[in-house]
């Protein structure tokens, strides 16, 4: 059963998902203000494409707010995360919406895996995910030589 969920999964999906893994910072954002609801949490980018990514995170419930109870004008949650710069800069901010989640099955720092859509990525935005990609494949593989 596992695997015909796999190959129907791997049908829907138009762009290649990357295996890097960067800390990150998020916060449930208001749509409507243009400004956090929350507290910055802690997380884990996993599985990054264009178009979505996994984040990985303990944190379900911040403050008075929950990730998955909708406070979106068109009923999703709204997340801002903080992705590190790719250059050593500062790091830069993409909205995206959940999709749905999972516990987390392996031995992993991290309890629950988000899946995460990308709201209207810029081109900059298109731009920095591919250089985080780039520069976390090219760590790997100098990770691997030495």
């Amino acid at each position: 059963m596992k695997a015909l969920k796999d190959f129907l999964r791997g049908e829907r999906r138009r762009y290649p998902r990357h295996p890097v893994c960067t800390e990150v910072e998020y916060c449930i954002w208001d749509t409507a203000t243009r400004r956090p609801r929350t507290e910055k949490a802690k997380g884990c980018l996993t599985a990054v494409s264009i178009k979505g990514a996994c984040l990985q995170t303990n944190q379900l419930q911040m403050g008075t707010h929950h990730l998955f109870l909708d406070n979106d004008p068109r009923g999703r949650t709204v997340l801002m995360i903080e992705i590190p710069s790719a250059d050593g800069g500062p790091p830069w901010g993409i909205q995206a919406r959940i999709i749905s989640y999972d516990k987390s099955p392996r031995h992993s720092p991290y309890q629950f895996d988000v899946r995460v859509q990308f709201v209207n990525p810029t081109a900059a935005e298109i731009k920095n995910l591919e250089d985080l990609v780039r520069s976390q494949s090219l760590a790997s593989r100098e990770g691997k030589k030495e």
